[in-house]
């Protein structure tokens, strides 16, 4: 879905919306953390909006990573960005755990939300032309 309405409407449009879908998981996970629900329907309802959400958001950062590839060698400036992608995302998780029995899962997921500010800062940040990612037909 993000890469069909990508292809409609470019990345610059379209990456405040994903921005905002792939951190919207972490206001979820404050809910159920906080309220502790026991309705099944509720609790999985929760989980395939973090799914949508971080596949939804997940598509403009894939994006973005094909744009500042550009180049002569851009298999392997993709390949490099994938793998900062992915230590931006290895690093953390092996701290999260120890940090959750610290804070507890209620105030860990208040803490990641806090942890998201600088992807939003960076997002306003970001210079992208208006027609990358449309679909040329």
């Amino acid at each position: 879905m993000g890469g069909f309405l990508i292809s409609r409407l470019g990345l610059k449009r379209c990456l405040w919306l994903m921005v905002f879908a792939v951190h919207l998981p972490d206001v979820v996970f404050v809910y159920l953390a906080t309220a502790l629900p026991q309705n099944f329907v509720l609790i999985a309802s929760s989980i395939a909006l973090e799914q949508f959400g971080y596949g939804f958001g997940f598509t403009a950062m894939m994006l973005y990573m094909i744009m500042i590839s550009d180049g002569e060698h851009k298999t392997a400036h993709y390949a490099i960005c994938t793998g900062l992608m992915a230590l931006g995302m290895m690093v953390p998780g092996m701290f999260s755990g120890k940090i959750q029995e610290y804070l507890g899962y209620q105030h860990f997921f208040i803490y990641v939300c806090v942890m998201t500010i600088p992807a939003f800062i960076m997002a306003a940040l970001v210079k992208i032309d208006p027609e990358f990612g449309k679909r040329v037909d």
